[in-house]
């Protein structure tokens, strides 16, 4: 057992050494919890999220195309977040898509780039009308703040809207599971960082809905220039 009596007295003997054993185990103690605070801060990186439950997707059947026979068109209206926790503003420099398709490989299809908004999306509570943020395109309807642009400031997030339009027919039509189509979102950063989510995007029974959020929106798409075709077999 340790002798207490003669440690008290070595204590009070050696009073200066024992005051700089303290600051120094303080000092320490500081620099470890600074240490840790500061990798904490640096491992925090910024992610994608896609908000699935006011994320919408239309099918469309096409019909014959190019003799091939059950075409469809999906547009996706995804809403697209981005979180930027860090200390440093980041630049989105694009978003892609990728959807699930039947053929077994590979899983997913080419990448899908956004196709331009026909109009502001927007929320209709009767006689009411809420538009609601989108990436990227500039509309009269609302104020300018509700485009969001490529920038994401320090310890900031953003939400908005993309469009998302493809054209596939047999094998590689979309997988649709439980009613919903698995899609991956990606964005890639200026800084070469490419931050990537996976959701589950569920299908419309009723078109009728999409064209409320974007009214036009089906004789938007009507035109080819909108689709990403696929029509590869990789």
């Amino acid at each position: 057992m340790p002798d207490f009596a003669n440690i008290i007295i070595w204590i009070e003997a050696h009073g200066t050494t024992v005051d700089l054993i303290k600051w120094f185990l303080l000092g320490l103690l500081a620099w470890f919890l600074g240490a840790f605070r500061f990798l904490r801060t640096k491992l925090k990186r910024p992610s994608i999220e896609v908000e699935s439950l006011t994320s919408r997707c239309a099918w469309v059947d096409l019909g014959e195309i190019d003799g091939n026979s059950a075409n469809a068109q999906v547009i996706m209206l995804i809403a697209a977040g981005i979180n930027n926790p860090t200390t440093s503003p980041i630049v989105v420099r694009n978003f892609t898509l990728q959807i699930k398709r039947l053929k077994k490989w590979p899983l997913w299809h080419s990448k899908l780039n956004p196709t331009t908004l026909p109009c502001r999306v927007r929320h209709n509570v009767g006689e009411v009308t809420r538009y609601l943020k989108n990436w990227f395109s500039n509309f009269t309807e609302g104020p300018d703040s509700l485009t969001l642009d490529s920038k994401i400031e320090s310890r900031d997030f953003q939400s908005g809207f993309l469009m998302f339009v493809s054209a596939t027919w047999g094998s590689m039509l979309p997988k649709i599971v439980n009613g919903k189509i698995p899609i991956k979102l990606k964005a890639r950063l200026t800084t070469g960082e490419t931050l990537v989510t996976t959701s589950n995007i569920h299908v419309l029974e009723d078109n009728s809905v999409l064209h409320e959020l974007v009214p036009d929106v089906f004789e938007y798409v009507a035109n080819p220039s909108t689709w990403n075709i696929i029509r590869n077999r990789p």
